[in-house]
This record gives structure tokens, C-alpha cells and sequence, in this order.
């Protein structure tokens, strides 16, 4: 993983039920008591720091000129919102909100150009002002209450920021926020502690500071 230095809307909460798991109470309890404040965070971004978050460029292994393969792998592509191809004398360059849009764009162009796909690393394109900022996701994550301690202790891991837990349906939903770079990789992480079952999704939420750089991650 690289860290790239570059010059959301969350769910309306709903009241807990009337019955909760044990596991729930006890997660709900903790949060309270660290007088965690749940604000709203609009899913306009600021023009200084970008829209897309992630990015990873793919190169071909047989082509002299990566421009000419950049240019061809964009056509495989109808336009859209929540991607942003760029082609340049490095390659494709693919940039998008979470690591799933990314890997979903890698599979179109890797359908084409299998084995003679170069990919890079995934890059955290950073915020580089006065201080350096990096993206925070919201992240929402809905699974059976037997699961909800296992998530929520992975997330800890993670440093994410526990926001709220409620129970519908038999249903728990756990709603935190953490830097997108301890969340690479969540969706695989989800689904082996979960065998499956959980769904979860995951925007960008806002920029802060960054206290240290990610495991093996530096700017780029």
C-alpha cells in the first residue's frame, strides 16, 4: 500500500428495539461511556482534497507505449460517477472512493489483457496543506448479533471509531468511522469472520490529520 500526497451521506439512525442481545447492551454501554458525540457529515467533499481517495495503476508488460494501452483500456468504459480513469505515459491509472469499485475495474480490464496486466500498488492519495490529512470512511456494517463482538474487536483493531449499534429485525447494525488505510482489505477480513453472512458499506466520510503513516505505507 502507498500513501500519494495531492494538492458523505450516513444512514438516519433508527430507535434500538424493544429486545437486544447481550453482545449488543454491552457495545452500546461502552460507547456511551466514552460520550462519543454522533454528528451528520455531508457527502460534499472540499475541492482541496480529492474526490477519489484510491487509486492504482495498471501498466502492460508487452507495451513500449503504456499511453497507447491507457487510452485503449479507457474505451472499455462507459462514463460514470464513481470512477475516474486517467491515462498517461505510466498507464491506466484508476481512481475511486473504496477499494471494491477499484478491484471491480481491475476484473474488466484484466478480462482483455489477462496475464500481460501489470497492476501496482493500491495508493491513499493524501492531503498535503499546512498539515497532512488523510481520508477517514464512514463505514456501516450489518450482520447477526452472534457476529457483532468479532466485528466490533476487528474494527478496534483498525482504529475505527465506534459510533452506534441498533437492533431491528433480528439484525444488528454497527455504524463507526476509521482511516481508509486500515480498512484496505475489509471486505475479505468481513467475510472470514462471518463466513458470509454480514453486509457492509463504506463512503468517504472526511479528511484529518495524519498522527503516523499505515504499516508499510509512505508517500508517494
Amino acid at each position: 500500500m502507498h500513501l500519494k500526497p495531492v494538492i458523505s451521506s450516513s444512514p438516519t439512525h433508527q430507535r434500538v428495539g424493544a429486545i437486544k442481545s447481550a453482545s449488543v447492551l454491552r457495545l452500546q454501554k461502552a460507547i456511551s461511556r466514552a460520550h462519543l458525540n454522533v454528528t451528520a457529515v455531508p457527502h460534499a467533499r472540499r475541492a482541496s482534497h480529492p474526490e477519489y481517495p484510491l487509486e492504482r495503476t495498471c501498466s502492460l508488460l508487452s507495451e513500449p507505449f503504456q499511453l497507447t494501452f491507457a487510452r485503449n483500456a479507457k474505451l472499455l468504459f462507459c462514463e460514470r460517477d464513481d470512477l475516474e480513469l486517467v491515462a498517461s505515459h505510466q498507464g491506466l491509472t484508476v481512481r475511486a472512493e473504496t477499494e471494491d469499485v477499484i478491484d471491480a475495474a481491475v476484473v474488466v480490464v484484466k478480462d482483455l489483457y489477462g496475464q500481460a496486466l501489470r497492476l501496482g500498488p493500491l495508493t491513499i492519495r493524501l492531503h498535503q496543506g499546512v498539515t497532512v490529512e488523510q481520508p477517514w470512511m464512514g463505514l456501516r456494517v450489518r450482520c447477526i448479533p452472534d457476529h457483532l463482538e468479532e466485528i466490533n474487536a476487528d474494527l478496534i483493531a483498525r482504529n475505527a471509531r465506534v459510533i452506534g449499534c441498533e437492533v431491528q429485525s433480528g439484525l444488528c447494525t454497527l455504524q463507526a468511522s476509521a482511516p481508509l488505510g486500515d480498512l484496505l482489505g475489509y471486505r475479505a477480513a468481513l467475510v472470514k469472520l462471518t463466513l458470509g453472512s454480514a453486509q457492509h458499506a463504506m463512503w468517504l466520510s472526511h479528511y484529518a490529520p495524519v498522527e503516523e503513516l499505515p504499516p508499510d505505507g509512505h508517500a508517494a
